[in-house]
């Protein structure tokens, strides 16, 4: 319409120019410039409107470029703010992830912390278990405990009598080594006494005595050496019991091995000399 605006003033100028050529010649034609002047002033006034719309136009355009430029800040913001979220939603993405694998891990330490508790559930069990037989056992050792204090109680008494009896003992085997002495002084005794009748001359009878008095000697020897092992002997069976290995002294074991010497040759030796 800004383009018009000259072609309209250039038609107005030729009619103007027009009307004045003709103003002398053409009476006939007034009438019809009149028409002209007033389509002329229609259109001045069409022209006003015109350019009133223009003018209009001029602001609303004004009005569009402002708004433009306000709808070009608000597309640049919003293509920031676009901008902004798609950074943000990287990093929430990132976040997520990183959520994600903490999720997993917790997961995997959540299995690994229920079967450790499984575990120590059958450990804490098969240790109830445990605790109930040592219990059990404890209970047991309680009564054996008790059983054999009544017997150490009765052994302290049997130990004591056995201490009565083993006072007598040492003194029976003071009577005893002194028989065991006397037998052989009064063997040795009569032994001498033969001598001179015997080894005083050479006969077939001294011969056969001394045959004797050798095999004696050797019996005597071996009396001996028999009496230490049976000493041995009777002290290690002794030993063994547990109700005698307290009694296992020197002067009971030599007694016990002297008894056992002693006795079948004083028999012996009775019955002989009866």
């Amino acid at each position: 319409m800004a383009m018009a605006l000259p072609y309209l003033l250039t038609s107005i100028t030729a009619f103007l120019l027009l009307h004045t050529s003709l103003s002398a010649s053409a009476q006939p034609i007034h009438h019809e410039i009149n028409q002209i002047n007033v389509k002329i002033s229609h259109l001045e006034s069409v022209l006003e409107e015109t350019n009133k719309r223009l003018k209009e136009s001029d602001v609303y355009m004004e009005e569009c470029d402002k708004r433009m430029g306000e709808l070009l800040e608000q597309i640049h913001h919003l293509q920031s703010t676009l901008s902004t979220m798609k950074a943000d939603s990287l990093l929430v993405e990132r976040q997520n992830k990183a959520l994600e694998e903490e999720v997993q891990l917790l997961w995997h330490t959540l299995r690994r912390n229920n079967f450790d508790l499984h575990i120590l559930k059958s450990k804490a069990q098969e240790t109830e278990e445990r605790l109930e037989e040592v219990t059990s056992k404890v209970e047991k050792m309680d009564a054996i405990v008790n059983e054999q204090w009544i017997q150490v109680q009765h052994l302290e008494q049997a130990l004591h009598i056995t201490k009565m009896r083993t006072l007598r003992a040492r003194r029976l085997t003071s009577v005893t080594r002194c028989t065991f002495l006397k037998f052989f002084n009064i063997l040795l005794d009569d032994l001498r006494a033969l001598y001179p009748y015997v080894f005083g001359e050479r006969t077939a009878a001294s011969s056969l005595i001394s045959q004797a008095m050798d095999k004696l000697k050797r019996c005597f020897a071996l009396t001996k050496m028999y009496h230490h092992q049976l000493q041995g002997y009777i002290k290690d069976q002794m030993e063994k019991n547990e109700l005698t290995t307290s009694l296992a002294n020197d002067e009971l074991v030599f007694f016990l091995a002297s008894a056992l010497i002693i006795f079948p040759l004083m028999s012996a030796w009775m019955l002989l000399s009866s």
